[in-house]
């Protein structure tokens, strides 16, 4: 993760021990490097069970990777961005394997919401009880027992949408549940039944469920195999959940694991030769500084994860009438210059010339909903890669799955509006023109009447405020989410949720700032 330019204050907040490999802060690493750092000197070295369960997979891939042609790289820093093209892999949907759609995890604000919105609300939401049944929070759904979370077999509710007799078949009114649909509630309740945090029917949860400013974390006890404050947090964790604390990995492991996360590559055979027969104590620093101070390796292996995140691309919708701009020398520039988090946010945000394609988004041909004019695909877009904020929802309505409304979004919206911003609701003008605000206000506030320009340049110092905690938490909870393929807040774009951990998750927001 990339280390922040900028220092807060001592929050008293316990700090790694100067020996380990977190603590490298006199390398010139690239940026997202100095987090991966601290999560791997512990993770990996003390590799934890999702580390095993990473390594099973790498098994899989390994010959394939080691084997086969490796793929074409971005040359070096002067050339990228210069007649660059680039073949990207089909959609996640024209790849699906049969069968491969009911094994992915049920979503619960995009399937399950609209699926009993549209079929229950008649008798069995918000205010609506029939038959004393109320759908509108998981905890009556629970309470009440049509629902045994984990159990579809015995849960009430599923019978009822299965039955075959008319006067027990729900619901009451209307079609029967069709066999898609039916298969969405029977996977949603095997999963145990999975619910977004503080959400309700009748209304969202209006407060955030943690502090913005980050929290001082107390750590558990050292033990002999947990002398890092992360396998600590962890390792508390497992301890509270009835799961063994994993033993080390043989050295081929390790290497194999901080070389894919760090370069994207497997380490030769003369690097695995040499690494075993290294018996020094701090050949795991020694070897994991190699792998961080490969800059071109590192910027050439995290450019797709920021091209995605981004939403950076080299061909297609935009390009052809100037209407979308690539960033990709700027990105590669900072990743392999190891611009610090906090200046690379900034500067996208406020952008220069080179890295202004991002927050400019799409000038879509002809007449589009008003929810994707370039200043809302502004709000969306800074929202949900610097705080997790789902602001798509609000951009049309006040959203009904958490507590942002519509001028929250276009309140950001008018940052970087040319002209005074009228608010459409449901694509229908409002008459209502909306100022230019920050989402956190108790952080600082911007100028409306500012030029465009300085209020993007205050944008940028309120998401970047040692203070706010809400970018930091983010951006370590994407990256843990790379390393492990689930975050600390899963999922990533909802940052609303609780944490499995919310001391590691501020612990580790706090090392980056």
């Amino acid at each position: 993760m990339p280390k922040a330019s900028g220092t807060c204050e001592d929050k008293g907040r316990p700090t790694p021990k100067p020996n380990q490999a977190d603590n490298l802060t006199a390398s010139n690493l690239t940026a997202s490097t100095l987090l991966i750092a601290g999560a791997l000197s512990a993770i990996f070295a003390a590799h934890s069970a999702w580390a095993q369960e990473k390594a099973r997979n790498e098994e899989h891939d390994l010959a394939a990777v080691s084997d086969g042609p490796q793929s074409s790289r971005v040359p070096d820093p002067e050339g990228v961005g210069k007649n660059e093209s680039s073949t990207l892999p089909a959609s996640s949907e024209s790849m699906e394997e049969p069968g491969e759609k009911n094994s992915r995890a049920v979503d619960f604000s995009h399937q399950i919401v609209p699926l009993l919105r549209q079929r229950c609300r008649q008798c069995h939401l918000g205010a609506k009880s029939e038959g004393g049944l109320s759908l509108d929070t998981r905890k009556q759904v629970v309470e009440s027992g049509v629902v045994v979370p984990g159990k579809p077999e015995e849960s009430e509710l599923l019978r009822r949408v299965t039955s075959d007799n008319p006067a027990e078949r729900m619901p009451a009114n209307g079609p029967p549940l069709t066999p898609d649909e039916i298969d969405l509630l029977r996977r949603w309740i095997a999963e145990g039944m999975p619910w977004q945090d503080g959400f309700g029917f009748s209304g969202p949860n209006k407060e955030e469920i943690r502090p913005l400013s980050l929290r001082s974390v107390e750590l558990p006890p050292e033990t002999a195999d947990r002398q890092h404050p992360i396998d600590q947090l962890v390792g508390a964790y497992l301890d509270q959940n009835g799961v063994e604390f994993p033993s080390a990995a043989d050295p081929t492991q390790w290497l194999r694991r901080v070389s894919y996360d760090i370069i994207g590559l497997p380490p030769t055979a003369e690097e695995l030769a040499a690494f075993a027969a290294d018996t020094s104590p701090d050949r795991h620093i020694r070897w994991l500084k190699k792998r961080l101070t490969a800059r071109k390796d590192y910027a050439e292996h995290w450019l797709s994860f920021w091209n995605d995140l981004l939403r950076n691309d080299y061909t297609g919708t935009g390009y052809i009438d100037g209407g979308r701009k690539q960033i990709t020398g700027w990105l590669y520039r900072a990743l392999y210059d190891n611009m610090p988090y906090d200046e690379f946010v900034r500067q996208l945000a406020a952008p220069t010339p080179d890295s202004e394609g991002f927050m400019r988004g799409i000038k879509w041909r002809g007449n589009v909903n008003a929810s994707q004019r370039t200043e809302l695909q502004f709000s969306q877009n800074t929202a949900q890669v610097f705080l997790g904020i789902n602001m798509k929802c609000a951009s049309c309505h006040d959203s009904f799955i958490d507590h942002w409304t519509l001028k929250d979004a276009y309140g950001l919206a008018a940052i970087t509006a040319d002209e005074p911003l009228e608010m459409f609701r449901c694509d229908k003008p409002t008459g209502e023109i909306v100022q230019a605000r920050f989402l956190y206000p108790e952080l600082g506030s911007i100028d409306p009447q500012a030029s465009r320009e300085e209020r993007l340049r205050q944008y940028a110092i309120l998401l970047t405020n040692p203070h706010n905690g809400r970018t930091a938490r983010t951006i370590v909870n994407r990256i843990w989410h790379r390393l492990f393929g689930r975050g600390l807040v899963h999922p990533v774009d909802e940052m609303g949720r609780r944490a499995w951990d919310e001391s590691l998750l501020d612990y580790l927001a706090d090392y980056l700032i």
